[in-house]
This record gives structure tokens, C-alpha cells and sequence, in this order.
């Protein structure tokens, strides 16, 4: 256990995380996964030779490669890390004889191994039943800590976090074998000439409704306001979120999809990331939360992304309803992203922690601006998290414009937020202060009469993606549901929220929303239909055809899918 913090890591790192709950469940029970698997290990040396010097090296291997790896990027190898390796093993070695640490990592590696060998010298427990009982309890927990989205690899004891991450990068706990596999993409040498730079940027848990530049009275969004004065950004006021929900809005966010998905299309949906890989992007997502949560790495971080850090990277404690700090994420994590980019033009997104409840625990002390705060989810606890928010998005227009003069930066949350200022937060229905979302485009002054134009146009967070495949200058290979911001978007448009989707357990619900926000209240289970005046109820086989057909064409199963 010490060498894994302070030969393995350091002392540095050590103090930066030891404080944090979530760094001390991981090491304690991967440290008792470490300490099963030594117990059982005594006498493999004389009974069992060759498992024995096939551990050895699987040891050294395995010490090796999270001291050589933590010594550049200070933090231990991925399942993303993996797969890269995988596709170009050759240039994996090039960076490291580059880049990396050679005799710290040897030192490791060979006294991990010495120190393996000496257990499996020792003699073993004449006690089967005990070897049998914790390595079973032994093996319980390495599941545990593997397979929960809890279980963080950058806290674990190194040989544990490499083993746990080997196996996920050969596992793919989606099913995905269920789907038709993607499309194969063209991919391109180089960008298209003069292809801007992108930035989606998701929020989390937004109300416009507690939005300055949207209309709400008290000074949250101070620095978005001075930017539309200056013609440097675009609020669009008829937005609508994809979902109700994060696991609905952010991966259909990056994926272009809108509208009901029972069936899991979106895994055979080329992602944002393959489109600009193809495209001779750079690419990269950084996020302040837990992107494990359900498995929705998996969907994402494949060989088309070439970086990868999420919250847990940049905070030890952080969990589903708190992420990392949004400004320590954009200081150590984009900011440093942003500075190693060269030639190609780069296409990045960024998740938020933003406004999730609690909402006192998302903004420092020392940053907020509405006191007293009466409790954790108090109104003055959440217009901090507004004005936090426009204080972080400030601060990445200036880095992204200072890198790339032209490029496109795109911000919408995932949904909106019911503020009860008693104690509560919802966004599960399908009410305005959830559907109505913030959408803003920051343009290049050659396109800000473009967007202008789409102020008041029905719009939805889909539209992002397919406004980006435009700029990029690719053609979608599957059909996606967005619509181009540079392009004029019907007056009669309409969208669709909904939950019902395989990332979300498929809530057999959806709206139906009118380019005036009034909605139809869909309940697939029951077969039925709410109107506009949230009383009348008809069945669903008696809603207006135009409109069934939006839903019909992905209640069916999709030819290919099990």
C-alpha cells in the first residue's frame, strides 16, 4: 500500500486526494482485493512454477506501466489507454520513450515482482477452506469495485485498477453485440480547408428561467449579457431539451438523435467524435462528472477520441449528484488541453457539474454572490450556480477565442430544473421549466446574422450536432434528427423530449412539442394522449397521423436488432 502511494504515485498527489471519500472506498477494498490474492498466492513458487513466473510478469507489467503512465499524466492507465494501445501499439512505446519515466517504473516494477516472489515463497495456509472463502469474498469484491460505477481505477491499488481496466476494455457491458455495428466513416488526411474549431459545451440542471440573459431580473449571468451587447453571443429562445433526464439528453446531445428510442439505434449512431476523427479533427471530452455512470463511456470513448479525463480525474469525491469543480475542471483540465493543440482544428466537448442538487455544493464559498443561502437547495443557492456557470463559460470563450479566433462554442444544459427554494429540485415531467432549454451559439462574426436570425425559430439541443457536421463539411452516414443552425429551420417544426430511450430505463413517455411550446403528454403504456390543455385525454391510435408518425418510426424494431 505504500508503495502504491508514495513509489507508484507521490506525495503530492497523495495530499491533493486524501481527504476524499470516494479515494478511500477504492483503495480500501482493492488494497483487501490485493491482499486476498497474496494470501492465496503462498507456495505458488514451489508448487506451481510456471503460473507462478507468469504472475510474476504480469506484475511487473502491470507496476510498470501505472508508474510510467502516472509519471507523465499523473494518474493511472484507462480502458480508453487500452484501446489506443490496440490500435497502434508501436506509437504507444514512441511517446513513452519520449515522454516518459524510465527507472522509476523499473524500480517499481521489479520490487512489486520481488515482493510477489517472497509471498509466494512463504508457505501456504493448511486451511483450504480459508484460501477458498476469501479468495470467493476476495473475487466478490473485485467485481464490486470493477464493475459498479463507483469504482474509480484512479484510486485503486495499481495492479487491481490495471486488471479492472484491462477487462473493461474487452467487455462491453451495453451488449452492443445486440446492434447492427456503425456504418464505416471516410476518413480524411486533413481537415477540410478553413474548418473552424468546436466546442459543445453541456450544462447541467439550467432554468433559463433563472437565466439574466434570458429575462430573469437579478444580475446571474452577467458576462453572457456583456457578450450579447458585444455581438459575441446568441441566445436562442425557443430551445428545447432531447430529455427530461441527463442519461437521455447528453448522449443523444452527441450522437444527433431526437425523439423516442426504445430500440437502441443510438449504438449504431456514429458519435460526434467519429465524425470529427473522420473529418482530421482533434478530438477530446472533458467532464466534470462521473461519465461511467451507466455505462455511458462505452458509448463514447472509443478509438476516435484522443483524450479523455472525467471528475474523477480532477476531484476525489465526486458522485452522481456533485461533480468536480467546473473552474478547476476548465484550469487543469481544458485549459492545458487547449494549449497542446497545433495544427488540426479541434472539436471539444465539455460536461458540466453545474447546477445539479445540491446546489450549494457546486460553487465555492469564497464564489458566491447570493446570500444567505437557507438551505442547500435554496432559490439564492441556485442563482450562485447561474452565476457560477456564466463566470466558468466567461472564462472558456477567452481560452477557446485566444487558441482559436474563429472557432464555434456551443452551450446547452441537458434539462431544466423545477427551483422550489424549499428544499427541492425535479426534473423528471415534462413542464416547461424542464423542457425549455438554454441554447447559446458564441459565432465568428461572419456568422452571428445567421444565428441571429434563428432567435426565435423552434430549436432543439440536436440541432448542435447536425449545426457541427455541417461546419465540419460531412455528410451523416445513418439519419440523424437535427437540423442545421445555418440553415432556416420550418416555422411548423416539431420536437420531441422523452425518456424513452434504452439509456434510461425506457419510460414509456414523450411531449410532443409545439413551435410553441404547448405539448402533447404521449403515454406509450397506456396507449393514450394528453392534449394541450392538460386534460382532455385521447387514445393514441386517434392522434393526428402526422404526428404518430414521429413516434411509429422507431416503435418498431429496426431490422438487425435483437
Amino acid at each position: 500500500m505504500l508503495m502504491d502511494l508514495f513509489l507508484v504515485r507521490d506525495l503530492g498527489w497523495v495530499m491533493d486526494n486524501v481527504r476524499g471519500k470516494r479515494f478511500w472506498v477504492n483503495f480500501a477494498l482493492s488494497a483487501f482485493v490485493l491482499w486476498v490474492l497474496l494470501f492465496n498466492l503462498r507456495d505458488y513458487w514451489r508448487r506451481h512454477r510456471k503460473t507462478a513466473v507468469v504472475l510474476l510478469a504480469a506484475c511487473a507489467a502491470a507496476y510498470f506501466a501505472q508508474s510510467a503512465y502516472f509519471g507523465i499524466y499523473r494518474k493511472f492507465v484507462t480502458v480508453f489507454d487500452f484501446r489506443f494501445f490496440v490500435g497502434d501499439p508501436l506509437m504507444t512505446v514512441e511517446l513513452w520513450l519520449e515522454h516518459g519515466e524510465k527507472v522509476r517504473p523499473a524500480i517499481t516494477a521489479l520490487l512489486a515482482s520481488g515482493l510477489l516472489w517472497w509471498v509466494m515463497c512463504q508457505p501456504a495456509s493448511p486451511r483450504r477452506w480459508l484460501r477458498w472463502s476469501k479468495g470467493g469474498l476476495g473475487a466478490a469484491i473485485f467485481l464490486l469495485v470493477t464493475l459498479n460505477w463507483y469504482g474509480a481505477p484512479h484510486f485503486q491499488i495499481a495492479p487491481v485498477a490495471y486488471a479492472g481496466n484491462l477487462i473493461s476494455a474487452v467487455e462491453f457491458n451495453y451488449n452492443r453485440e445486440d446492434y447492427p455495428p456503425k456504418p464505416p466513416l471516410e476518413y480524411r488526411e486533413q481537415a477540410a480547408k478553413n474548418a473552424p474549431s468546436m466546442v459543445m459545451v453541456i450544462g447541467e440542471s439550467l432554468n433559463v428561467d433563472h437565466m439574466q440573459i434570458y429575462g430573469y431580473p437579478r444580475q446571474t449571468t452577467p458576462n453572457l449579457v456583456r457578450m450579447e451587447h458585444n455581438n459575441q453571443v446568441v441566445a436562442l429562445k425557443n430551445a428545447v431539451s432531447i430529455g427530461p433526464r441527463t442519461l437521455c439528453s447528453v448522449p443523444y446531445m452527441m450522437t444527433g438523435l431526437q425523439g423516442v428510442d426504445p430500440h437502441g439505434i443510438i449504438y449504431s449512431t456514429p458519435t460526434i467524435f467519429n465524425y470529427a476523427k473522420s473529418a482530421g479533427y482533434n478530438t477530446a471530452l472533458i467532464t466534470a462528472q462521473d461519465f461511467q455512470w451507466r455505462n455511458i463511456d462505452k458509448i463514447f470513448v472509443d478509438q476516435d477520441m484522443d483524450h479523455f479525463e472525467q471528475g474523477i480525474h480532477f476531484s476525489p469525491d465526486v458522485s452522481v449528484s456533485v461533480g468536480a469543480n467546473d473552474k478547476v475542471v476548465l484550469e487543469k483540465g481544458i485549459k492545458p488541453w487547449l494549449e497542446r493543440q497545433q495544427d488540426a482544428p479541434f472539436m471539444l466537448v465539455v460536461q458540466m457539474s453545474g447546477s445539479h442538487t445540491p446546489f450549494s455544493r457546486q460553487v465555492p464559498e469564497d464564489m458566491k454572490q447570493f446570500l444567505p443561502e437557507e438551505n442547500p437547495n435554496s432559490i439564492n443557492a441556485y442563482d450562485n450556480t447561474v452565476w457560477y456557470t456564466d463566470h466558468v463559460l466567461n472564462e472558456l470563450f477567452k481560452a477557446v477565442r485566444a487558441k482559436a479566433p474563429d472557432a464555434w462554442i456551443f452551450y446547452s444544459s441537458d434539462h431544466g430544473e423545477h427551483v422550489t427554494g424549499e428544499g427541492g429540485g425535479f426534473h423528471g415531467d415534462f413542464m416547461d421549466e424542464v423542457t425549455h432549454n438554454s441554447l447559446l451559439v458564441f459565432p465568428p462574426a461572419s456568422a452571428l446574422e445567421t444565428i441571429k436570425g434563428q432567435e426565435h425559430a423552434p430549436v432543439s439541443q440536436a440541432d448542435i450536432f447536425a449545426t457541427m457536421l455541417e461546419l465540419m463539411q460531412v455528410e451523416p452516414v445513418t439519419p440523424i434528427d437535427g437540423l442545421s443552425l445555418l440553415q432556416p429551420i420550418p416555422e411548423d417544426r416539431m420536437r420531441v423530449v422523452t425518456a424513452f430511450m434504452k439509456t434510461l430505463h425506457n419510460d414509456p413517455r414523450a411531449a410532443l412539442i409545439f413551435p410553441d411550446r404547448s405539448l402533447y403528454e404521449v403515454d406509450f403504456e397506456r396507449r393514450n394522449v394528453k392534449l394541450a390543455d392538460a386534460e382532455t385525454v385521447i387514445p393514441y391510435d386517434r392522434l393526428d397521423a402526422k404526428y404518430r408518425a414521429i413516434f411509429d418510426r422507431r416503435l418498431e424494431r429496426p431490422e438487425g436488432i435483437e
